[in-house]
């Protein structure tokens, strides 16, 4: 830290001499030499809340990346389950990282947005396509594979990226290309590992054989492995875990829980010290505490706080950071009271008090809170599970519910 300043401040030192002898133009070089100086030294906030960058920007996780490489290493296939925003994608991200040095071939796609199951190939063929550019050997033999599909280039105007959309419309082409684009894949005789992100966005297709119609087309691969990610346990859990559907028995399950407090703590406090802001391990604990853990809301929080370049963290400037981000975001917490029904809306403040309940329908938490009939109540529970703004969390020996944003649950707390 010290040397960064040090180094900017004899930058400014040599320019107020430079900028009484030289001409505008020199000058002009040196306001651009000047600025270099101040990005190349800035300090970067380490509490990254959307995409990832590096193992020094992530914390954790040995245990997962061990199993998933075990999966990989005996050719298995994985699905996870945990929570949303709880760091699925980040750890698939980061087990990437880690395999680019080696054989294989990593390739992501996230099919949330997609609506049917040619909008899934059309999402597979342009992962495809960016994983291997026709600058590429392989990517020039993707290209003539998919040429009888007619392929149609645009460009994305929101990412800028190239995208592209293949020409197949009949039932049995579309489920043909499935197979024959994974095909091209296993026919290059080298592993590659496919990461499909919120799969259980299949069952919302029009297509009643879709999960048929991938799994006769992954079963065959020996080259070709997979990871299954979902955000929504209930319908992972019917695709993976019921004996009558097609991909019952044919993965590898992982849990994804919350990072250990220990490790979260060390990862904080490193990134804070190295940042040359004061923090004890007190305080991060208080912070962890706030956001259960949860990776996002942790993220969030510390994100905010090291944005603001405090010189130490206290349990104070974390209640006030916290408050600022509640009030932000008052007004959608508002609407959602709007948009719910009474009992909804008091279920929600009952379950946000409570942090954790495993026993919702019991008469003294229904008494509790003046809930009603406990078949009201179960009815309501479904409905805030299926709006997610309430989490069953089942992966655990002693199951319970919780609401879904840790913001959402303190503003509650602090509201009512």
């Amino acid at each position: 830290m010290f040397s960064r300043f040090f180094i900017l401040g004899a930058a400014f030192l040599i320019f107020f001499l430079f900028v009484s002898r030289h001409s505008v133009t020199q000058i002009a070089y040196y306001n651009i030499f000047i600025y270099f100086c101040a990005t190349k030294f800035a300090t970067m906030n380490p509490f990254l809340i959307k995409h990832y960058k590096s193992p020094f920007y992530f914390c954790n996780r040995e245990d997962e990346i061990e199993i998933l490489m075990r999966n990989i290493e005996n050719q298995s296939n994985t699905v996870f389950f945990s929570q949303r925003r709880i760091g699925k994608t980040a750890l698939v991200k980061h087990l990437f990282y880690l395999l680019k040095s080696g054989d294989h071939s990593c390739i992501y796609l996230d099919i949330y947005a997609t609506q049917s199951l040619k909008e899934f190939i059309d999402q597979l063929a342009n992962s495809i396509y960016r994983t291997f550019p026709v600058e590429m050997s392989i990517g020039k033999r993707f290209w003539e594979s998919i040429k009888l599909l007619r392929p149609v280039l645009s460009m994305n105007p929101m990412t800028g990226l190239p995208e592209m959309s293949l020409d197949i419309s009949k039932p049995t082409q579309v489920e043909r290309t499935v197979a024959q684009l994974l095909r091209f894949l296993e026919s290059q005789k080298k592993p590659v590992l496919i990461a499909i992100d919120e799969f259980q966005q299949i069952l919302e297709y029009p297509e009643k054989n879709v999960e048929a119609v991938l799994r006769t087309a992954i079963q065959p691969l020996q080259h070709v492995h997979f990871i299954f990610l979902g955000s929504n346990q209930k319908l992972m859990t019917h695709i993976f875990h019921d004996a009558k559907r097609p991909f019952y028995a044919e993965t590898k399950n992982l849990v994804l829980q919350r990072i250990e407090k220990d490790k979260y703590n060390d990862f904080i406090l490193k990134h804070f010290h190295k940042a040359g802001t004061k923090i004890s391990k007190k305080t991060i604990d208080l912070i962890l505490d706030i956001t259960d853990r949860h990776t996002y809301y942790t993220q969030f929080l510390c994100h905010e706080i090291f944005s603001r370049s405090p010189k130490r963290v206290t349990a104070d400037y974390v209640y006030k950071v916290l408050y600022q981000i509640l009030s932000e975001n008052e007004g959608v917490y508002y609407q959602y009271r709007n948009l719910l029904t009474s009992l909804q809306w008091k279920l929600l403040k009952a379950l946000a008090k409570e942090e954790k309940t495993p026993k919702p329908f019991s008469q003294k938490f229904i008494k509790k809170y003046d809930l009603g009939a406990p078949t009201s109540v179960k009815r309501t529970l479904e409905s805030l599970i299926d709006k997610e703004l309430v989490y069953h969390q089942s992966m655990y020996e002693h199951s319970y519910f919780e609401v879904q944003d840790k913001f959402l649950m303190r503003w509650l707390q602090y509201k009512f």
